[in-house]
């Protein structure tokens, strides 16, 4: 089940790169970004989680290959979803961002070329089977995660509550 899980988000992951390979998301109306960024986090939550099961279940890093490989491009476009007016206050649409994303786009760019540096390290450590580097480089694909929310996303933090 696991595999196809990831199978499924790493695909899903892909096409939402694919389709953000040009230098803006121009053509894609606010309510659209949000609706993908809202997504494609999900499923980077969940691709994380089942890499951190699969090593703590004892499968090796080059296992996580494809599944990190996915997160890694996912993190390179995840800036060029969030255009202007598309912060918590400034739309009609559901979301989390905070206003300090544009106040501080400086901040929140470096934020996530740090979140894309530790998951190219991460997809590097699966892709060359090092398995007790993969597993620590999981916890600082997690600190990436958990210090740019702090700073740029409102409510709840981690992935969605069951």
């Amino acid at each position: 089940m696991w595999n196809r899980l990831i199978m499924f988000t790493g695909v899903c992951v892909g096409l939402a790169g694919i389709g953000l390979s040009q230098q803006s998301v121009s053509g894609v109306s606010g309510p659209d970004a949000i609706s993908a960024r809202q997504a494609s986090l999900d499923m980077s939550a969940i691709t994380f989680r089942s890499m951190r099961d699969a090593v703590n279940g004892g499968r090796e890093a080059k296992t996580q290959a494809y599944a990190a490989a996915a997160l890694a491009k996912w993190a390179k476009a995840l800036p060029r979803l969030f255009p202007a007016g598309t912060a918590v206050g400034e739309t009609i649409v559901n979301t989390q961002a905070l206003p300090a994303i544009w106040r501080d786009r400086a901040g929140f760019e470096e934020a996530a070329a740090y979140y894309a540096e530790t998951t190219a390290k991460l997809a590097t450590l699966a892709a060359s089977n090092d398995t007790a580097g993969f597993t620590k480089q999981l916890d600082e694909v997690n600190q990436a995660c958990a210090s740019c929310h702090a700073r740029y996303k409102g409510g709840d933090q981690g992935p969605p509550k069951k």
